[in-house]
């Protein structure tokens, strides 16, 4: 039987910079230990340090998760809690450990699964020569993403595709060509009425943004209209979030096309002003660390599926990795949370 806890600390979806002064400050309960954290000052290096201590360390044994090193130890005081051991969680875990270890020296990944990854299933027929994906199937591989496979060691393992290959839709019994390039006016995937909707949408003949947060379908449908929610982007987010569109955050799975119409007004004027921005402030110069990539937009994976990077990244993490920990209430007591 899968063990709970009860933890009390600041939104999951969420990290802060450990010292400031308001942290989360997670309160575990295991079946089974009881597992108590607080907000507690401690002095180092010259400055006082917010730190959560959590009493009674480990889950069950047969419930930690796979060990070949760690961000944690035995005293049971951790600078950071995560919560979820999904690609979010192990991904924001791992940027702490490797790239801010000064300030996050003690990272704890709690997951409610028995397994981490989130909704990454990859599965193999070694038999039949045969692997596929049962959640996500690929991801659009930008430099972050690209960092995390190198700082969990299998960027050797990426695999891209090739941005000029054909892509389709399978729509009205057909498969159908996306659009790309010059024949985004000929396509047959949208209907001309469709086309008009989603080019004036885009220029700006829409409605304006409202005053809480879309989800990926109120925004297509506001900005490009129906048809490219359902034959272009809802395709497009199950294969790369496996996720709903109706409850995906607009803001949080694509946060570069949502900045557009913040920026400029609409799409096109926010990628006018991106130009702009672009020529007076080039971007640094891409890491020589980084593995190279095709120009374009493309989509990678890896040789044996995406459950390849979490379970890397849970690998590199060892013992800081908590699996069979639910997360059940959070709560505030005055200025902290526990």
């Amino acid at each position: 039987m899968a063990s709970t806890a009860t933890l009390h600390g600041a939104p999951c979806c969420s990290a802060r910079p450990v010292g400031r002064r308001h942290i989360a400050a997670p309160s575990i309960q295991h079946n089974g230990p009881r597992l108590a954290a607080r907000v507690q000052q401690r002095k180092g290096a010259g400055e006082r340090r917010s730190a959560l201590r959590v009493q009674a360390v480990q889950a069950p044994p047969e419930k930690a998760g796979a060990s070949t090193g760690s961000a944690a130890d035995d005293s049971g005081v951790y600078d950071v809690v995560v919560v979820g051991a999904g690609i979010s969680g192990l991904t924001t875990a791992q940027a702490l450990t490797t790239q801010h270890s000064g300030v996050a020296r003690r990272v704890l990944v709690t997951e409610g699964r028995d397994r981490v990854g989130g909704n990454i299933t990859s599965v193999s027929n070694k038999e039949e020569g045969l692997l596929w994906e049962e959640g996500p199937n690929s991801f659009q591989p930008n430099d972050s993403i690209l960092q995390a496979a190198v700082d969990a060691g299998v960027a050797d393992q990426l695999v891209l595709g090739d941005p000029t290959a054909p892509r389709f839709v399978y729509w009205d019994k057909k498969l159908r060509p996306t659009p790309s390039g010059p024949d985004a006016l000929t396509f047959d995937l949208m209907s001309i009425v469709g086309k008009i909707r989603a080019g004036l949408g885009a220029l700006g003949f829409k409605a304006p943004m409202p005053d809480y947060e879309e989800s990926v379908e109120q925004y297509v449908r506001r900005n490009l209209g129906a048809e490219v929610f359902e034959r272009l982007i809802e395709p497009f987010c199950s294969g790369v979030y496996a996720g709903d569109p109706k409850k995906l955050s607009m803001k949080a799975a694509f946060g570069k096309v949502y900045d557009l119409e913040k920026k400029g007004g609409s799409i096109v004027g926010g990628v006018i002003k991106l130009i702009q921005e672009r020529r007076a402030n080039p971007p640094p110069p891409r890491s020589p660390a980084l593995p190279p990539k095709p120009a374009g937009q493309t989509v990678g994976s890896f040789r044996s599926g995406l459950r390849t990077l979490p379970d890397a990244m849970a690998a590199r993490l060892g013992d800081a990795v908590r699996t069979s920990w639910q997360l059940k209430e959070l709560s505030k007591e005055g200025e902290a949370y526990k």
